[in-house]
């Protein structure tokens, strides 16, 4: 039996197949750009559809499901009118009232309006009767207030001055 001799070529030139790799390599980082926008844009999709579905679901939740829940709204939505009515009085207009009729002989020590009634509470100090008489004329001919009365007044005689604390109620118009 003859043996046949092996050919061994151990410095083998290189094939022309390098090309082929570089065009491989390509094309994938193509089709994953293309792959990572797609799944971008269903991200974008799900996220979008998820805040949909969120609303929806605090929508559902929003509305009264029996008539004691749309009672309680109701009357919510009344506090909240009666907040913003409040709000637009011009509050301004009718503290410059108030501080244009005082003098150095009143001493206002409490003012409470009631916004819903358009009445005007307020609570002072006078040096005498006269001072306070005087006070409530003023108050009266201002436009902005109407129906001026002493609800109330005491002579304080343990002071050393002697003044009168008094009540005062008066309505107010709101002018355009």
């Amino acid at each position: 039996m003859a043996m046949r001799a092996l050919t061994l070529d151990f410095l083998r030139t290189p094939r022309r197949t390098l090309w082929v790799g570089i065009l491989l390599l390509i094309v994938g980082a193509l089709v994953l750009g293309q792959v990572a926008n797609h799944e971008r844009a269903l991200a974008g999709q799900i996220e979008l559809a998820d805040a949909r579905l969120e609303m929806l679901a605090k929508g559902n939740q929003a509305k009264p499901t029996n008539p004691a829940d749309a009672e309680a709204r109701q009357q919510e939505i009344r506090r909240a009118n009666e907040i913003l009515q409040q709000l637009a009085l011009p509050w301004r207009a009718l503290f410059k009232v108030i501080e244009a009729s005082n003098d150095k002989e009143i001493a206002l020590l409490a003012i409470q309006p009631d916004a819903g009634k358009r009445v005007l509470r307020l609570a002072g100090e006078a040096k005498n009767f006269d001072a306070l008489l005087a006070y409530i004329a003023r108050l009266e001919q201002s436009p902005m207030l109407s129906q001026v009365y002493l609800s109330s007044h005491e002579l304080r005689l343990q002071d050393a001055e002697k003044p009168v604390r008094f009540a005062l109620v008066a309505h107010w118009a709101v002018q355009p």
